[in-house]
């Protein structure tokens, strides 16, 4: 028996409050491929400047395309009901009994009385290996339905953004107490995982081959870079904190805080090549080498901890609508006949070859990307997940 995380993705540092919630039911749904003895959660106010109080944190589960939860059961710490976050802590609540079966939905329920303004919380655009909804003025956790209102109607932030965001404020972990052998596999990168449409095609696939046996944690973080930490973006909210610390600096803390992943699948480079033309910052300019050195640095981590890494190569990004300088496809084709050529790696997954056009390479495929011509959209997402699974996670049968 040991404890395994059947959920987990990473607090948003966004450096501004994205809202200000109060007398709010948040409910969230979770995908869950775990046979689970017992159940505890992950509290978490990262990068909050002031406490957090969750009122009630229900837990219950329910079987998936059905509307009834069971197994209700109401979540403490320290045997208290009304759970506080200090500023910048994380920590798990008490260890409950509480059974569930690989396949079933996990559902829980924070009722937030007091006016808080929320600074950090884990996000999805995907929505759908885990998805928020909210119910407004009052305490719905012990309700079986409610009037359901979505993050954008209540977070001025992700209202105001081209693409809507799927909010989780308080929580950033779920793990079961679980007697079965179980592989975790981490999928590290910047907003090409954070968004999910690749994790959620491919843990989909997964977890529909691989009942109880196998568990995905997302660890990516919008606007990621390999070597330096977040771009001082003047005009946008929060100065472009939210695009967190380097790859480099986060790899060991973000992947194996909490646990010893078997394999991790890697994927970044984009922002280092784009960021310095795209936000004005030449001294922040890169090139194939230094990516390569630290790409480098990344798998000797990973394998000195015991897990096997792959890399995946940079997706074509180029837009018309708006410049992209030469330099960086430049970049980009160096950074990938490096990918494809080391041996350092456990493995590649080359999502540039099956993603580019055949007529003209420095472009996505029309109908794989959300309109920007860099982030894939469901569509492109299972085919990126389908190269990972015809390259690596079939073998597992």
């Amino acid at each position: 028996m040991n404890w395994k995380t059947t959920w987990g993705y990473l607090p948003v540092n966004y450096n501004t409050a994205i809202g200000t919630v109060e007398n709010i039911t948040q409910r969230t749904f979770f995908w869950n491929n775990l046979n689970g003895e017992k159940v505890r959660i992950k509290f978490s106010n990262r990068y909050g400047l002031e406490r957090l109080c969750l009122e009630r944190v229900v837990i219950g589960q329910k079987e998936r395309n059905a509307n009834r939860i069971t197994a209700i059961t109401t979540i403490t710490y320290g045997g208290k009901e009304v759970i506080e976050i200090p500023p910048g802590a994380e920590f798990y609540s008490d260890e409950k009994e509480w059974k569930i079966a690989a396949g079933t939905e996990i559902v829980i329920s924070i009722y937030i009385r007091e006016k808080s303004a929320i600074r950090s919380a884990c996000s999805t655009w995907s929505a759908r290996s885990w998805h928020s909804v909210y119910g407004l003025h009052g305490d719905y956790t012990m309700e079986q339905q409610f009037s359901e209102k979505q993050s954008r109607d209540v977070y001025p932030y992700v209202k105001e953004d081209v693409n809507k965001a799927n909010i989780a404020a308080g929580i950033s972990e779920i793990s079961l107490y679980t007697k079965s052998a179980v592989k975790t596999v981490v999928i590290f990168g910047d907003s090409i995982t954070h968004m999910s449409y690749y994790s959620d095609a491919l843990t989909e696939k997964v977890y529909r081959s691989f009942p109880g046996k196998v568990t995905i944690l997302n660890r990516g973080i919008g606007g990621n870079r390999i070597l330096r930490d977040a771009t001082f973006v003047k005009d946008m909210p929060g100065e472009g904190k939210c695009f967190g610390t380097a790859a480099v600096k986060r790899f060991e803390r973000d992947v194996y805080e909490t646990e010893r992943p078997e394999y991790i699948f890697f994927l970044e480079g984009v922002n280092d090549m784009l960021h310095p033309e795209f936000f004005q910052h030449p001294e922040e300019d890169t090139n194939a080498v230094e990516l390569a050195e630290g790409l480098l640095k990344i798998i000797e981590t990973a394998h000195q901890r015991g897990s096997r890494i792959y890399a995946g190569t940079v997706m074509p990004f180029k837009n018309d609508a708006m410049e992209v300088c030469t330099r960086a496809e430049r970049i980009r084709r160096e950074f990938n006949k490096w990918i494809r050529e080391q041996r350092a790696a456990d493995g590649i997954f080359d999502f540039s070859k099956h993603m580019e056009k055949c007529e003209n390479s420095e472009y996505m495929k029309e109908d794989l990307h959300i309109g920007d011509g860099l982030h894939p959209n469901i569509k492109g997402g299972c085919i990126m997940a389908n190269v990972v699974w015809q390259k690596e996670v079939k073998k597992w049968k």
